[in-house]
């Protein structure tokens, strides 16, 4: 799978001596936004030497990132790293299915609040008429 992602903002934070972070916020070339993590190894001056992902599937992408500034458009071919790695190639984000259960859950209770409604104001009617 080859990807070409556009840098919009790259973070660099000391966590503790000799650790970081890198985040790199990206979109695709399907304009999906990314937030990319990876862990450095920083050098006595605070210089990045090493970076690591987070999630082991994205070490291309992050090898790819590591050396790009905000702005910067990189191409990404993730095939021989999915096939070292047995990786079967996926979206990164797979259509969302909606279950049937979880539609009918609101309009149950929609109905619920209209009986509920209507119950109060039958009553409240009945008094009223009883009274006068």
């Amino acid at each position: 799978m080859i990807k070409t992602f556009l840098v919009h903002a790259v973070k660099a934070t000391q966590t503790s001596p000799g650790k970081g972070v890198m985040v790199w916020l990206v979109t695709d070339e399907n304009r999906i936004p990314r937030k990319v993590m990876g862990l450095t190894e920083l050098d006595p001056q605070g210089l990045v030497t090493a970076v690591k992902p987070v999630y082991s599937r994205e070490a291309p992408l992050v090898t790819a990132l590591s050396r790009l500034v905000r702005g910067d458009l990189v191409t990404v071919d993730f095939r021989p790293f999915n096939l070292a790695n047995h990786y079967e190639e996926r979206l990164v984000y797979a259509p969302v299915v909606r279950h049937q259960p979880f539609i009918i859950i609101p309009r149950l209770s929609k109905l619920i609040a209209l009986t509920t409604l209507a119950c109060a104001l039958a009553i409240a009617l009945g008094v009223t008429y009883y009274y006068l």
